[in-house]
Order: structure tokens, then C-alpha cells, then sequence
């Protein structure tokens, strides 16, 4: 009888369902951001998973957590006004800077610091100078925002996960070069921008065709758009392409050559809004609790000097792109989480057993951040005036 009622499908669904009701009942009772108490409770099924022996039943294949990203991350590409960069070429600049600074920020602290070795201080400055741009999406439809701090946040965000994931790869071949280990990869970066770019327009074309053969709308649009991410994920790896920017390529493509705007109408999709609450119950079930406190205290300061880097290089760009110091400075603040995105790359590293301590450092500042990162979102996407929903 205990087989039966104690099955890993039964577990998974009863920690579901519970983490779900944890989530709401913090954002109704406490006012705490629905996002933020999503990752929360889905923290708490993972350390429930780790020790109870009944709950390590629930299945978590990553797998699953990389295919919601991927549905998201076309809908980030969606999102981001490509024409809006060519109207202001500032803004590009502003991108390049906030990344550089927090890069430069982020690497002293640990190399001059902590005295954390260059290599592994140069691999956690990378992965954390990047930001979710999922969760600034989701905060903001969640808010309804609208508005000059919302939008740039979520384009400074998409542009520092390319970055981030070119820089990752450029930075895994230099240390593979030189240890002697894959002369050849160094023209990795390069193969994986244009294939990753070549597959999201395949994608892009796949779709406008089931699109146009089936006139979909809503639902069965999203469940066509699932399909489409769902195959560059099983498709990428293979081809050593990055998943990341083949979906973020696929949602640019489809916004640029979307005349009609018919496929934006997944968004409103209630299967939408149920990925993005299974999105951030599993990021939340794949962060692990830190265990050091001298990796805590590292964590700390990465965490803040990070923010502090945002805030003052988006303010400091704020000007020349025809923003106000204080709002570019709400960028920066919205511009703090970080999920999934910082998770694949971290893994990435942790591939590496050299690298295994800039791993380390790195998912525990993802920690934090998939935690604070919704919170400080919300709180300047509010100071800023611009959500239209009170009660979101």
C-alpha cells in the first residue's frame, strides 16, 4: 500500500501543488513578488528533495528547466525592439558599458580581494555580469510595466546573455588552448554565433508555416511555438550550438518578420502563464543551499559589488541615451536577478574540474539573485511608476 501512495509521480505532484499554494499565499498574506515566491518554494522542494527520502523520489531532470527557458527566451526575443537600437545607437553603447564595468567590478573583487585565481575570477565574472532577462519579462508582465526602466531592463538583459554566453565560449577555448587540450576551438565563439543565429531562422520559418497552415491563435499558437523550442534544444547540442541563442535568435526573427503580429498573441496564453509559474518553481529546485560560510561571504560581496556596478554605469549612460540619471539607475536595480540562463553557464564550467571553485562562487551568487533579483526588479519597476496593475 505505501508503493502506491508513494510514487514519484504522486510526490512530484503533491510538491507542486504545495509549492504553488506556498507562492500564493506569501504573495496574498506577506505582498511578497510572485515571482520571487515562486523561486522560494520551489528553494524549499529542493531541500526538501536533498533530505527526505521520500521526496528524492520527485523527478528533476534539467532537461525540463532548459525547455521551459527555451519557450521564455523566444518570448524575451520577442520582446526586445530591435528598431528601438538603431534609433538610438546609445543604447548599445550603454549595453557594452553596464557589462564591462560589472565584468571589471565583479573580477577585482575577487582577484584583488579574495585572491581567487585569475581564471576562475575571469569565469564568474562573465557568468554574473550577464542578468535574467526571463525574470524581468515575467516581473513585468506580472506588474503590467510599461515604460522606459522596464523596456531597457529587459533589452540590457537579453543583450548581456549574449554576451555572456559568446564570452563563456571564448573564454573555455583560451583555457582549452592553453592546456593544450583543443587548439581548434578557438573559432567556437564564431561557429556558435552564426549556427545558433542559422537555426533560430530555420525555427522562425518552421513556425510562420504552421502559423499560416493552421491559422492558430492562443493556446494552440503556443503549443506550435512549444514544439519549435522543444527541437532546438534536442537539435543545438548535437551541432555544438548554444540553445540559449538559437531561442532568443528565434523570437528576434519572428518579431522582425511577424508583420501581423499574430504570433504575439501566445503571450496572453494560460498555458503561457502555467510554464512560467513551472519555470520558476524548478529554477528555485535547482539552486543549491550553500553550505560554506566563507563561500557565502564571497557570494555577499560578488552580490553587491554587482549591483552597485549596474546601478552606476546605467546611471552613468543614463544622459547620452536620453534617460535621467535616477531612472537609468532603476535599470540597473531591475537589472539584478539571475536564473536559468546563469545555471547552463554555470554548469558549462563546472565541466571543467579545474574550474570546479569558480562553480562554486558563481551558483552561489545566482542563489541569492534568483531570490533578491525579482524583488529588486519589482521594487524599481514601482518606483518608477510604471506598473498599470495595483494588485499584480
Amino acid at each position: 500500500m505505501k508503493a502506491v501512495l508513494v510514487t514519484p509521480l504522486a510526490i512530484t505532484a503533491l510538491l507542486f501543488f504545495a509549492a504553488l499554494l506556498l507562492a500564493e499565499a506569501a504573495v496574498r498574506v506577506l505582498r511578497v513578488p510572485r515571482i520571487a515566491a515562486l523561486v522560494v518554494a520551489g528553494a524549499l522542494i529542493g531541500a526538501l528533495r536533498r533530505s527526505s527520502e521520500a521526496a528524492a523520489l520527485m523527478p528533476l531532470p534539467r532537461v525540463l528547466l532548459e525547455a521551459l527557458a527555451m519557450v521564455l527566451l523566444f518570448e524575451v526575443g520577442q520582446r526586445v525592439p530591435l528598431g528601438w537600437l538603431r534609433r538610438n545607437p546609445w543604447l548599445i553603447a550603454a549595453s557594452f558599458g553596464e557589462s564591462a564595468v560589472t565584468f571589471i567590478a565583479i573580477y577585482a573583487v575577487l582577484a584583488l580581494g579574495f585572491a581567487i585565481p585569475l581564471f576562475d575570477s575571469a569565469f564568474v565574472a562573465v557568468i554574473c555580469m550577464t542578468a535574467s532577462p526571463i525574470v524581468v519579462m515575467s516581473v513585468s508582465k506580472d506588474l503590467g510595466a510599461r515604460g522606459q526602466v522596464s523596456e531597457r531592463s529587459l533589452l540590457y538583459c537579453t543583450l548581456s546573455s549574449v554576451y555572456a554566453v559568446l564570452l563563456v565560449q571564448f573564454f573555455l577555448a583560451g583555457y582549452r588552448a592553453a592546456a593544450h587540450v583543443d587548439i581548434t576551438s578557438v573559432v567556437q565563439p564564431v561557429y556558435l554565433l552564426a549556427g545558433s543565429f542559422l537555426l533560430g531562422a530555420l525555427a522562425a520559418a518552421a513556425l510562420r508555416l504552421y502559423a499560416m497552415i493552421t491559422r492558430a491563435r492562443g493556446p494552440l499558437l503556443t503549443i506550435g511555438i512549444i514544439c519549435c523550442c522543444v527541437l532546438l534544444y534536442a537539435y543545438a547540442p548535437p551541432l555544438a550550438l548554444s540553445p540559449i541563442l538559437s531561442a532568443l535568435f528565434f523570437g528576434l526573427i519572428v518579431r522582425g518578420t511577424d508583420r501581423t503580429h499574430s504570433v504575439l498573441s501566445h503571450q496572453t496564453s494560460e498555458i503561457g502563464a502555467v510554464l512560467t509559474f513551472a519555470y520558476f518553481i524548478l529554477v528555485g529546485a535547482s539552486l543549491t543551499w550553500l553550505d560554506s560560510w566563507t563561500l557565502a561571504g564571497v557570494a555577499v560581496a560578488v552580490a553587491a559589488v554587482r549591483l552597485l556596478a549596474k546601478v552606476g554605469a546605467n546611471a552613468a549612460f543614463a544622459s547620452p541615451s536620453a534617460l535621467s540619471a535616477a531612472k537609468g539607475a532603476l535599470v540597473g536595480i531591475a537589472g539584478a536577478p539571475l536564473s536559468s540562463l546563469a545555471l547552463t553557464l554555470t554548469a558549462s564550467v563546472a565541466q571543467q574540474p579545474e574550474l570546479k571553485h569558480a562553480a562554486e562562487i558563481s551558483g552561489a551568487v545566482v542563489l541569492l539573485m534568483a531570490i533578491l533579483g525579482p524583488v529588486l526588479t519589482e521594487l524599481a519597476l514601482r518606483r518608477a511608476g510604471e506598473p498599470t496593475r495595483g494588485d499584480a
